[in-house]
Parts: structure tokens; C-alpha cells; sequence
């Protein structure tokens, strides 16, 4: 029904912006309540997907159609405390990737995985010293997407740590560093 309305209002929409996100802190340590973590697969993995499959045939119709879907630094190296958000960022970018290589030629895919930015994901980030500034994201991110050709990946400056940690053998430490965030 959201589609249709979107598609009803705009019928020239040839940009769709995967932006969704909620992180909650789980304690795995024991029996727990599950409806957190189906939330944020709801939220973070299914809504993108659907909204996706529901503007899709659209989107191909479009002359220089794109799709954005936003994943996370920690969809590449985790934060222990937030395990689920960690696992539907990190199935957003594998999604990306497939999505990718089954549109080429057709839509432009691209990724956008942030750093810690200062927003209201989490109560009180918005200024939590040590994340990036708002502004300053947003000013290098534009910077990013005006790049011709568009990356397939949009990454600051602050999130090639966690991007490239695992081939950069600094995976273990930089899950130790996040484990103590």
C-alpha cells in the first residue's frame, strides 16, 4: 500500500534510500526475551528488502535508477552489546552485494555504511564525544556520492578501520575496542 501511494504522488522516482535502523542492547548470556531482536530484523533487514522487492520492477523502468541501502561500520566488525543490529547491517551489505551483481546494467547499487555518528540511534549519541559529528558526515558522505563514477561503496574517512580490519589484520582488535565502548 506505501508503495503504490509513493509510486501514485512520484510517479518519476528513480532513487530509493534504504535508510532503516534501530540498535538495541541484548545480553546473550542467557534466556531472553526475543522480541528485541525480531524487531530489528523487522525493522533492519525485512523492511528493506520488502520496500525493495515492492519498488523494484519501477525502479528498472527509470532511466538512472538507484538504490541505496545503508548498512554500518558494524556490519563488519561487530559491537558485542549489540549483536542483532550487528547481524542485519552485516546481512544488508551481503544483500547489497547480490543485489548488485543481479541490476547491473539496470539500477545503480550502492552501499552507504556509516561510523559511529552523532544522531539519536541510541539515546544520548547525538553527543557522545568520539563519534563523528553529524555535519561533518553528512559533508563527506555528499562529497562521496558526487564522485563520478558513484563508489559502489560510500565510506568516510572513520569507517575504513571497521571496513577493512579483518583484511588489514586488525579484526581482534578492533572487536576488543568496540567490546569496551
Amino acid at each position: 500500500e506505501f508503495a503504490g501511494r509513493v509510486l501514485t504522488e512520484h510517479p518519476a522516482l528513480n532513487v530509493l534510500v534504504n535508510n532503516a535502523g534501530i540498535m538495541r542492547r541484548e545480553d546473550l548470556s542467557g534466556k531472553r526475551d526475543l522480541r528485541d531482536a525480531e524487531q530489528t530484523i523487522t525493522t533492519n533487514l525485512l523492511a528493506p528488502i520488502r520496500l525493495t522487492n515492492e519498488l523494484i520492477d519501477h525502479l528498472i523502468r527509470q532511466s538512472e535508477a538507484t538504490i541505496v541501502n545503508v548498512s554500518s561500520g558494524l556490519a563488519f566488525v561487530p559491537m558485542s552489546s549489540t549483536p542483532t543490529y550487528n547481524a542485519t547491517k552485516a546481512a544488508i551489505h551481503s544483500y547489497t552485494v547480490s543485489l548488485r551483481e543481479q541490476l547491473k546494467g539496470k539500477v545503480e547499487v550502492i552501499e552507504l555504511a556509516p561510523p559511529a555518528v552523532q544522531t539519536e540511534l541510541t539515546p544520548g549519541q547525538s553527543t557522545r564525544e568520539g563519534y563523528m559529528p553529524l555535519a561533518a558526515f553528512i559533508d563527506e558522505t555528499m562529497t562521496l556520492f558526487l564522485q563520478q563514477p558513484t563508489p559502489r561503496e560510500i565510506l568516510v574517512e572513520r569507517v575504513g578501520f571497521l571496513r577493512w580490519a579483518e583484511r588489514n589484520g586488525n579484526f581482534d582488535k578492533a572487536v576488543e575496542m568496540l567490546g569496551s565502548s
